[in-house]
């Protein structure tokens, strides 16, 4: 049974800009990603539960490739982009 749902953004003017696939270099398309996580699980500690305990729906964007269909965090972008400067 899901107890809520909790949408979070991003950085949007980082969202907003163009971003290149690492592996193919084909330009990534932005992509709502969802995850359902318990708040008693382990992975737990990586989300806010602060309002709601139990099964929690975690709606974020991500980037995506449409070439090699790789899928990427704004926090794997941000290292990746850092690293190839």
């Amino acid at each position: 049974m899901l107890n809520g749902i909790k949408y979070f953004n991003n950085d949007v003017f980082y969202m907003m800009k163009k971003h290149y696939c690492p592996d193919c270099k084909a330009l990534l398309k932005k992509v709502k990603v969802s995850r359902i996580v318990n708040s008693k699980s382990p992975e737990a500690k990586n989300f806010d539960f602060s309002d709601v305990d139990g099964n929690v729906k975690f709606v974020c964007k991500e980037f995506e490739c449409s070439e090699c269909k790789r899928h990427i965090t704004v926090s794997e972008m941000r290292e990746i982009e850092k690293r190839e400067k």
